[in-house]
């Protein structure tokens, strides 16, 4: 389980380390790449979801507009 900060500026900061979802996913893994909307996930209702549901839900919102 990692925990990491998303800055005001889209950013993930793990530790020192500041970088995409994707680079630092990868660095909290030990891999050179990593899909990072799969990776990090969000709590709500008591279960983790990954943030991809969040980036599905904004594209659709925009859509409508």
């Amino acid at each position: 389980r990692v925990t990491a900060l998303v800055r005001a500026d889209g950013a993930v900061a793990l530790g020192e380390k500041v970088g995409s979802i994707h680079r630092i996913g990868a660095l909290a893994q030990g891999l050179d790449a990593c899909n990072g909307w799969t990776f990090w996930h969000f709590k709500t209702d008591g279960k983790l979801k990954p943030i991809d549901i969040l980036r599905q839900k904004v594209r659709a919102e925009m859509g409508e507009a």
